[in-house]
């Protein structure tokens, strides 16, 4: 099925189920899916025209659908594992829960990179926040895989603050992007472990405590300038274009490592 005919029956979708009025539709990714054979997965970005209040603003729906030939759906699900007695399957899951949309080269950018070697075999690219709590762990732990296989992987880091649960992460890592964009890249890791609740607002109280952690104290104006608000649009905009929900969220070679495992595959 070729791109006019997909965004045809996407169209008529949100319109119809949705009640939307669809403006635009951009096939962001496609790819086979490995384990269910003949069938393709299709990552869309949808500007939709929407109303709140008495006015129609413009947003971004995402969705996803798949297609075997001349077949098309937008729910395909994948059968739970035989259980050991060869009888019972366990819990089938939506495809749409299991895939995300293959990184695009460009996410790879200098801007991003954190350490490894950008001509490594393997690229892992993270979407991490300081006060997640299991972040604290993953994100140390891949920094210091990478350390330690410095020739096998290139390690992309993208600043994703949860601000609605983590207000705290605002401040805290903007000064990260000050950090990676240095390359004081122990520094910057040293903010996971900052002395300060989540949910505090308190600007100064986070730089001092960022000083205490790492002898720099960042003013008002270095840590709210016009560079690093567009430094977290850009991560932003990824965030969107990827459809990352949550973190620490993982990609190894520009595929989705949904259980945060993949990646060490290659590590000695």
């Amino acid at each position: 099925m070729n791109d006019e005919s997909i965004k045809k029956y996407m169209k008529n979708y949100i319109e119809t189920k949705m009640k939307l009025e669809v403006n635009q539709i951009d096939i962001i990714s496609t790819y086979p899916i490995v384990d269910a054979p003949g069938w393709v997965v299709h990552f869309l970005s949808i500007r939709v025209k929407v109303k709140i209040g008495n006015e129609y603003q413009s947003a971004i729906v995402n969705k996803t659908i798949f297609t075997k030939g001349n077949r098309i759906t937008v729910n395909l699900m994948k059968k739970g594992e035989l259980r050991r007695d060869g009888l019972r399957r366990g819990k089938s899951r939506s495809y749409t829960e299991l895939l995300k949309p293959s990184v695009p080269i460009d996410a790879y950018d200098d801007a991003h990179f954190l350490l490894g070697n950008k001509n490594a075999p393997h690229k892992i690219l993270i979407f991490s926040d300081p006060y997640c709590p299991y972040c604290k762990k993953k994100a140390v732990e891949v920094v210091n895989m990478v350390k330690a296989n410095s020739n096998t992987y290139g390690l992309y880091y993208y600043h994703l603050p949860l601000l609605k649960i983590h207000p705290a992460a605002d401040v805290t890592t903007r000064a990260m992007h000050i950090f990676h964009k240095k390359g004081e890249i122990d520094k910057m890791m040293k903010l996971y472990t900052l002395p300060i609740k989540a949910k505090e607002t308190d600007v100064d109280k986070i730089l001092k405590a960022i000083k205490a952690k790492t002898g720099v104290l960042f003013t008002k104006k270095q840590i709210f300038s016009p560079e690093i608000k567009e430094a977290m649009r850009v991560d932003m905009a990824m965030k969107r274009r990827l459809q990352v929900t949550g973190t620490p969220t993982i990609f190894l070679d520009g595929k989705w490592d949904r259980l945060r495992k993949e990646y060490k595959k290659y590590a000695k």
